[in-house]
């Protein structure tokens, strides 16, 4: 790596956003680069690694490396968005097993989507963004800037609610399904 983007770099440890712009200016082609295998928009997975880097910079413990790690957050980010980018389950169409009515399938999903619609939206978007768009935990919590243990005890909540709304409604389903 270039010796003054190593000093930009060590200057962005320490807070300064504008040498951190400097060095994501400098590996700028290179994210999308990195990205585009995995997503269909690889310039917003390369934002989000940026701006999950200059939030980790505190972790990266040699800043030579800090390609490779960019590299490695860059992929994370694609593959986090590709699965947020597939379509909901409840919108999905599920493959029919033999004899299931499609009708009944179709009711299924509406009976989720509405009951999930019923939630706060606090829990609304805990479950929407952990089981539709397949988020972890953790990045919830970054991203809501909530404690782990509220955005833990909102699912929770959201997993009770839901399995009582539906109780009942598809025989045969297990209410281990509402389980995390």
């Amino acid at each position: 790596m270039d010796r003054h983007v190593l000093e930009q770099l060590a200057l962005a440890r320490r807070g300064d956003v504008d040498a951190f712009a400097y060095v994501a200016t400098a590996f700028r082609d290179q994210l999308v680069a990195w990205a585009r295998p995995f997503t269909r928009e690889p310039e917003d997975a390369a934002q989000q690694a940026l701006l999950l880097a200059f939030t980790r910079l505190s972790e990266l413990r040699e800043p030579e490396a800090f390609a490779g790690w960019l590299r490695a957050l860059v992929r994370s980010a694609a593959l986090r968005q590709s699965r947020r980018r597939r379509p909901d389950i409840v919108d999905a169409p599920e493959p029919e097993a033999p004899g299931q009515d499609s009708a009944e399938s179709a009711e299924l999903r509406a009976a989720v989507a509405g009951a999930i619609r019923q939630l706060t939206p606090n829990l609304q978007g805990v479950i929407e963004a952990h089981y539709l768009r397949g988020e972890r935990l953790e990045d919830i919590a970054h991203a809501l800037r909530l404690p782990l243990g509220t955005v833990k005890r909102r699912l929770h909540d959201a997993r009770e609610q839901l399995r009582s709304r539906l109780a009942g409604f598809a025989p045969g389903r297990s209410d281990d399904q509402w389980r995390g």
